[in-house]
Protein backbone atom coordinates (compact mmCIF):
# COMPACT_ATOMS: atom_id res chain seq x y z
CA UNK A 1 0.00 0.00 0.00
CA UNK A 2 2.85 2.53 0.53
CA UNK A 3 4.29 1.72 -2.44
CA UNK A 4 0.62 2.46 -4.04
CA UNK A 5 0.77 6.23 -1.89
CA UNK A 6 4.52 6.99 -3.23
CA UNK A 7 4.25 6.32 -6.56
CA UNK A 8 0.31 8.42 -6.38
CA UNK A 9 2.22 11.35 -4.68
CA UNK A 10 5.25 11.13 -6.96
CA UNK A 11 3.14 11.72 -10.13
CA UNK A 12 0.64 13.88 -8.50
CA UNK A 13 3.80 16.17 -7.67
CA UNK A 14 5.39 15.74 -10.81
CA UNK A 15 1.91 16.97 -12.62
CA UNK A 16 2.11 20.27 -10.70
CA UNK A 17 5.10 21.06 -10.79
CA UNK A 18 5.14 20.82 -14.80
CA UNK A 19 1.64 23.67 -14.73
CA UNK A 20 3.68 25.90 -12.82
CA UNK A 21 7.08 25.68 -14.44
CA UNK A 22 9.55 28.76 -14.42
CA UNK A 23 11.96 29.64 -16.79
CA UNK A 24 15.21 27.93 -15.94
CA UNK A 25 17.52 29.82 -14.06
CA UNK A 26 20.89 28.84 -12.39
CA UNK A 27 20.85 27.57 -9.25
CA UNK A 28 22.72 28.80 -6.14
CA UNK A 29 24.13 26.98 -3.36
CA UNK A 30 21.50 27.48 -0.83
CA UNK A 31 18.99 25.94 -3.33
CA UNK A 32 20.96 23.06 -4.54
CA UNK A 33 21.88 22.63 -1.14
CA UNK A 34 18.22 21.71 -0.10
CA UNK A 35 17.56 19.91 -3.22
CA UNK A 36 20.33 17.25 -2.57
CA UNK A 37 19.35 17.38 1.05
CA UNK A 38 15.23 16.73 0.67
CA UNK A 39 16.27 14.20 -2.02
CA UNK A 40 18.06 12.51 0.61
CA UNK A 41 15.76 12.72 3.06
CA UNK A 42 12.96 11.27 0.80
CA UNK A 43 15.14 8.34 -0.52
CA UNK A 44 15.85 7.94 3.32
CA UNK A 45 12.07 7.30 3.80
CA UNK A 46 11.82 5.18 1.23
CA UNK A 47 13.70 2.65 2.10
CA UNK A 48 12.71 2.77 5.42
CA UNK A 49 9.26 1.90 4.89
CA UNK A 50 10.01 -0.75 2.43
CA UNK A 51 12.37 -2.34 4.74
CA UNK A 52 9.21 -2.13 7.22
CA UNK A 53 7.55 -3.93 4.88
CA UNK A 54 9.42 -6.53 3.89
CA UNK A 55 10.44 -7.59 7.36
CA UNK A 56 6.85 -7.75 8.71
CA UNK A 57 6.87 -11.23 9.34
CA UNK A 58 9.89 -12.07 10.42
CA UNK A 59 11.36 -14.72 7.82
CA UNK A 60 7.85 -16.48 8.70
CA UNK A 61 6.24 -18.03 5.93
CA UNK A 62 2.92 -16.27 5.71
CA UNK A 63 -0.10 -18.80 3.57
CA UNK A 64 -3.60 -18.02 3.20
CA UNK A 65 -6.72 -19.80 2.44
CA UNK A 66 -8.50 -19.51 -0.38
CA UNK A 67 -12.00 -17.58 -1.56
CA UNK A 68 -13.48 -21.15 0.66
CA UNK A 69 -13.66 -18.59 4.42
CA UNK A 70 -17.60 -19.33 5.12
CA UNK A 71 -16.64 -23.10 3.83
CA UNK A 72 -16.60 -24.87 6.73
CA UNK A 73 -12.74 -26.80 7.33
CA UNK A 74 -13.04 -30.88 7.04
CA UNK A 75 -11.78 -31.25 10.61
CA UNK A 76 -14.95 -29.02 12.21
CA UNK A 77 -17.79 -31.02 10.19
CA UNK A 78 -19.84 -33.41 12.00
CA UNK A 79 -19.26 -36.76 9.70
CA UNK A 80 -19.52 -40.30 11.24
CA UNK A 81 -18.55 -43.10 8.85
CA UNK A 82 -21.44 -44.67 7.34
CA UNK A 83 -19.34 -47.89 7.52
CA UNK A 84 -20.36 -48.02 11.28
CA UNK A 85 -24.32 -47.88 10.75
CA UNK A 86 -25.77 -50.89 11.69
CA UNK A 87 -29.43 -52.28 10.98
CA UNK A 88 -31.13 -54.22 13.85
CA UNK A 89 -34.50 -55.22 14.54
CA UNK A 90 -35.65 -54.80 18.32
CA UNK A 91 -39.03 -55.78 20.07
CA UNK A 92 -40.37 -51.87 18.72
CA UNK A 93 -39.27 -52.35 15.77
CA UNK A 94 -36.30 -51.57 12.91
CA UNK A 95 -33.51 -49.41 14.22
CA UNK A 96 -30.43 -47.84 12.50
CA UNK A 97 -27.54 -47.55 15.12
CA UNK A 98 -23.21 -46.89 15.20
CA UNK A 99 -21.50 -48.65 17.58
CA UNK A 100 -19.42 -46.80 19.84
CA UNK A 101 -16.01 -49.49 19.61
CA UNK A 102 -16.70 -48.95 15.68
CA UNK A 103 -16.84 -45.01 16.05
CA UNK A 104 -13.70 -45.14 18.10
CA UNK A 105 -11.58 -47.11 16.02
CA UNK A 106 -12.87 -45.11 12.76
CA UNK A 107 -13.27 -41.56 14.08
CA UNK A 108 -10.60 -39.38 15.66
CA UNK A 109 -13.34 -36.97 17.08
CA UNK A 110 -15.63 -39.47 18.51
CA UNK A 111 -15.26 -38.25 21.76
CA UNK A 112 -17.05 -35.44 20.33
CA UNK A 113 -20.66 -37.20 19.93
CA UNK A 114 -23.76 -36.03 21.68
CA UNK A 115 -23.89 -38.10 24.97
CA UNK A 116 -28.13 -37.43 24.45
CA UNK A 117 -27.80 -40.04 21.86
CA UNK A 118 -26.03 -42.86 23.52
CA UNK A 119 -27.73 -45.77 24.29
CA UNK A 120 -27.08 -49.16 26.00
CA UNK A 121 -27.92 -52.50 24.27
CA UNK A 122 -27.65 -56.01 25.54
CA UNK A 123 -26.78 -58.65 23.01
CA UNK A 124 -25.13 -62.14 23.11
CA UNK A 125 -21.86 -60.61 23.49
CA UNK A 126 -22.44 -58.01 26.33
CA UNK A 127 -23.45 -55.08 26.67
CA UNK A 128 -22.70 -52.59 24.08
CA UNK A 129 -22.74 -48.96 23.65
CA UNK A 130 -24.49 -47.27 20.91
CA UNK A 131 -25.52 -43.83 19.09
CA UNK A 132 -28.65 -43.88 17.75
CA UNK A 133 -28.79 -42.93 14.09
CA UNK A 134 -31.73 -40.67 14.11
CA UNK A 135 -30.66 -39.18 17.14
CA UNK A 136 -27.30 -38.10 15.64
CA UNK A 137 -29.14 -36.59 12.24
CA UNK A 138 -31.24 -34.32 14.97
CA UNK A 139 -28.19 -33.06 16.48
CA UNK A 140 -26.20 -31.74 13.10
CA UNK A 141 -24.18 -35.37 12.17
CA UNK A 142 -24.36 -37.06 8.45
CA UNK A 143 -23.00 -40.34 7.43
CA UNK A 144 -20.21 -41.00 4.95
Amino acid sequence: MTKKLIASVLAASIAITGMTAAPARALDNGELGRLIFGTGALIIIGSALANRNNNNNNGAVVTRRGGDADRPRRHHRKIAPARCVRHSHFNNGPRRFLGQRCLNRHMHNAHRLPSACKRKVYTNNGRRNVFGARCLRNHGWTFG
